[in-house]
């Protein structure tokens, strides 16, 4: 099972009816031919103020995956800058697992979140899905108007935290018998990083005008969603995405795009002052890089030093499970 924005057969049908260009350049309400990119961020910004609600779904066999669903949630509520302050959980598990193995998935998940409600359901599936659900209050300010073109993209965290430990509990023993010990011991440190909501609350202390949290299809996923929120284009610099070189060479080990496996534990930020967005991510413990900047045209373009390609539109989340190769 696949957990996504967009499903893959979702997707080919949409694109299909509506036409790919169609699909790929709709436009949401309040946008019009010549909006700019700044009105295109207020406008973004005052509908997502609107929520005080955001959901975090995961799916398969790893007892991370409820409090992996709780960090979802509650990053996804900062980025419209809100603070959690009420939390659910939907636990739905194989029908004959036993108790032992439920309190497994809820050990981490009671770790990362203070629950309002906890659910549990048996079901007649081999897998489990966690739902959680993050309430809080809060506004979304309204971004000052900056020329179009001066609006940056900060990347926090690094590429790929979520997926790289998901890789690594799905293939720990043949990861072992590859790499040193040395090399692997920094993996302990993953499951702490994936706490992003406060890092997200202080960029917009920082200066940013709204913020993508990264999940599903990666740090790619997250790009594309971000100009999709804005139907804004942009050039990004992939040498200036952090990522560490461990999720490279698990990734390589295991024949994976490090950009495209689930991002948690990162976000982007659109400012138009990334030195002091970065400056103030930096005081809260959180690394940080500019990696590009918004375009008014539809492009969305890749550069890796003297080549360049479009990005491609997120067609929908990888699944992990415990038996994944």
């Amino acid at each position: 099972m696949a957990i996504g924005p967009v499903g893959t057969s979702e997707y080919e049908r949409l694109t299909t009816r509506l036409g790919r260009d169609r699909f790929l350049r709709r436009r949401a309400a309040g946008f019009g031919e010549k909006t700019g990119l700044s009105e295109r961020i207020a406008l973004a910004a005052r509908e997502e103020g609107k929520l005080s609600a955001a959901n975090g779904t995961m799916c398969g066999r790893n007892p991370r995956i409820a409090a992996m669903a709780a960090e979802r949630a509650k990053a996804l509520l900062a980025t419209r800058n809100r603070r959690t302050t009420a939390m659910t959980l939907l636990l739905s598990v194989p029908e004959g697992m036993p108790e032992a193995e439920v309190r497994d998935y809820l050990r981490p998940a009671y770790e990362a979140a203070a629950w309002t409600d906890v659910t549990i359901l048996r079901s007649a599936g081999d897998e489990v899905l966690a739902h959680a659900v993050a309430c809080g209050p809060g506004e979304m300010a309204e971004p000052s108007d900056v020329a179009d073109g001066d609006w940056h993209i900060v990347m926090s965290g690094t590429a790929g935290t979520e997926g790289t430990l998901l890789l690594y509990d799905a293939n720990e023993a043949s990861l072992q018998a590859r790499y040193p010990k040395h090399f692997l011991q920094s993996i302990a440190e993953y499951p702490g990083r994936l706490s992003t909501a406060d890092s997200i609350l202080a960029g917009f202390a920082g200066g940013a005008a709204i913020a993508e949290a990264c999940g599903d299809g990666g740090v790619y996923g997250a790009l594309w969603r971000l100009g999709e929120r804005l139907r804004a284009g942009m050039r990004v610099s992939l040498p200036e995405i952090p990522i560490s070189q461990l999720t490279i060479e698990i990734c390589e080990t295991l024949d994976r795009d490090p950009y495209q496996i689930p991002a948690g534990g990162s976000a982007l930020f659109v400012t138009a002052e990334p030195e002091r967005l970065i400056e103030a991510l930096a005081q809260a413990g959180v690394e940080a890089a500019d990696i590009g900047v918004l375009a008014a045209e539809a492009a969305r373009i890749l550069e890796n030093r003297d080549e360049e390609r479009f990005l491609e539109p997120y067609r929908g989340g990888t699944h992990f499970s415990n038996n994944q190769q």
